[in-house]
């Protein structure tokens, strides 16, 4: 207290002058319609900024939640609409289309550490083994495929994305459905490249290329880029430069798909061999 005091008394020239001017202001909006008006478009306009950028500021920190809840929504979508591929043309009564499962489920994740200037590149995500995830499950963003789930724990799994030159995923041309193997060759992080598909092939740049579904692990169809060029200089097979739908520097949200009907697959195609 006697701190704020001397305070007092050692400024109380410039606290009685900065009173002063309060009021000498107060009495000049109050008895001069014109200053009021000024003073009170400037006040609101003052007001108002602050209040667009407190705004802006929640808004701001609520993204991450508004955020988790459309990956969420989509989720959900993506795999009622996967049961309803498996229901169209085909009548059901209530009960049962509530308890029919459908061959692929989705699972929402985040990515947590990721690379993509090295030949071996992999990534990280924060769902693991308590969250339903298990080895060779396909791991797609919104915007196309991301890779194929190789390591698994508790809580986290290790993803081997499509720009490691280990990973090969089967892939054909959305127009005519012609297959082969993507694969990347180590050096743009932006492209791939699409091998064994034939000469004769009809294959330009700007055209769809997607999972082909022979396999396991990706449904059919997924986005996995684009043509960018076409390279005709062998003989037997065309050598396809892919432009990538996923910038693998900017992915952040992913979903990991599980394929229910898998061991059955495996098991029928074991007993072939």
């Amino acid at each position: 207290m006697k701190e704020i005091i001397k305070l007092i008394v050692k400024y109380h020239f410039t606290i009685v002058f900065i009173v002063l001017e309060i009021l000498s202001f107060s009495l000049i909006v109050m008895h001069n319609s014109y200053q009021r008006t000024v003073f009170s478009n400037a006040t609101a306009s003052v007001f108002g900024a602050i209040s667009s950028t407190t705004s802006h500021i929640k808004n701001y920190f609520s993204l991450e939640k508004e955020n988790e809840k459309l990956v969420a929504e989509n989720t959900d979508l993506r795999n009622q609409l996967e049961k309803q591929k498996l229901l169209q043309g085909k009548v059901f009564s209530d009960s049962l289309s509530a308890n029919i499962q459908p061959q692929y489920v989705f699972r929402n994740a985040e990515i947590v550490h990721s690379s993509f200037n090295k030949t071996k590149n992999y990534i990280t995500i924060n769902a693991g083994r308590d969250a339903g995830i298990t080895e060779e499950m396909a791991v797609v963003g919104n915007e196309g495929v991301v890779g194929i789930v190789e390591k698994v724990t508790k809580h986290y799994a290790k993803v081997l994305p499509l720009i490691n030159v280990d990973l090969r995923v089967s892939a054909k041309i959305q127009k005519n459905g012609y297959y082969g193997s993507l694969q990347w060759d180590g050096k743009d992080y932006r492209y791939s490249y699409l091998n064994d598909i034939p000469f004769h092939v009809d294959a330009v740049p700007g055209d769809t290329i997607v999972t082909s579904g022979f396999s396991s692990i990706f449904p059919e169809g997924e986005l996995i880029g684009f043509v960018e060029s076409v390279d005709r200089k062998t003989a037997n097979f065309l050598t396809i430069k892919v432009k990538l739908a996923v910038d693998f520097k900017k992915v952040f949200q992913v979903y990991v798909i599980a394929n229910t009907h898998k061991q059955e697959l495996q098991e029928l195609e074991a007993e072939a061999l």
